[in-house]
């Protein structure tokens, strides 16, 4: 607004500086009053043109004080918004602080269990390698449990059937009397009575010789492989006889062979 004055201010000056040069000069009337009234129409035309300007743009200038307040209250708010952006991003960057640090000590946390992830695994590896290792053992055992089953159910079917004949077969034979089975046993333990510095061996590691077979074998002077290895078919029969076993059972488990075996390892 002051510029607005400003600008009427000068219109008048220079009204009244030219109203008087143009009556002085060009029509060579010179008259104070004159000048005076010629000032005071031209102020009067201007006061009138102001206001009816005035009036005629009231309305637009109400909108533009209304637009220029609603202007300032979105400052106000765009003023409160900045500073609540500037808040949040305070807040932010704060966090970000907060997260490189944490993504350092991660990183860092990474560096030193990577090397126990890998030996981890490894291990997981390994196991797994031990476990198939064991499976495959399981398997084996089992199929021998499997297979000892059914050798020990055809070995019962077998001794059925030989009790079976032997008590269906005539008596005409005599049974060795006690004393006929003792005298067996003694020339059986003169046959196989070890000289002196005898090796003893372990018997058992010949399938089918357990703790009991092994004890009466060694009744019997029966201490190594290379005795077991040189049965005769008598020595056998003899064998079997003394240790009440079935005649089938020395040559189907093959003392011999496995005796013969062992003792050459």
């Amino acid at each position: 607004m002051r510029l607005v004055y400003a600008i009427l201010g000068v219109f008048l000056i220079l009204s009244i500086f030219f109203a008087r040069w143009y009556l002085c000069s060009v029509r060579q009337i010179c008259e104070t009053s004159g000048i005076m009234e010629i000032s005071m129409m031209i102020l009067a035309g201007l006061i009138v043109g102001f206001a009816a300007a005035w009036l005629i743009n009231e309305s637009t200038f109400r909108l533009l004080r209304g637009q220029l307040g609603g202007l300032q209250r979105e400052k106000s708010g765009l003023h409160d918004q900045l500073l609540l952006l500037e808040k949040e991003n305070q807040a932010a960057r704060k966090h970000v602080a907060e997260w490189q640090q944490e993504g350092s000590l991660l990183t860092q946390v990474k560096k030193v269990t990577e090397p126990l992830l890998l030996q981890a695994r490894q291990q997981v590896e390994s196991l797994e390698e031990e476990l198939k290792v064991y499976q495959r053992r399981y398997e084996n055992l089992k199929f021998e449990t499997d297979t000892m089953r059914s050798t020990a159910e055809q070995l019962r079917n077998e001794l059925a059937e030989e009790r079976s004949r032997e008590a269906r077969r005539p008596n005409v034979e005599q049974q060795d009397t006690p004393k006929q089975e003792t005298e067996k046993s003694e020339r059986l333990r003169s046959r196989f009575t070890p000289a002196t510095g005898q090796t003893r061996d372990d018997l058992t590691l010949i399938s089918g010789i357990g703790p009991a077979i092994k004890r009466k074998l060694n009744e019997l002077g029966i201490y190594s492989f290379q005795q077991i290895s040189e049965f005769t078919p008598q020595d056998i029969e003899s064998v079997a006889a003394a240790l009440k076993v079935f005649k089938g059972r020395i040559g189907r488990d093959n003392w011999i062979g496995q005796a013969a075996a062992l003792r050459i390892k």
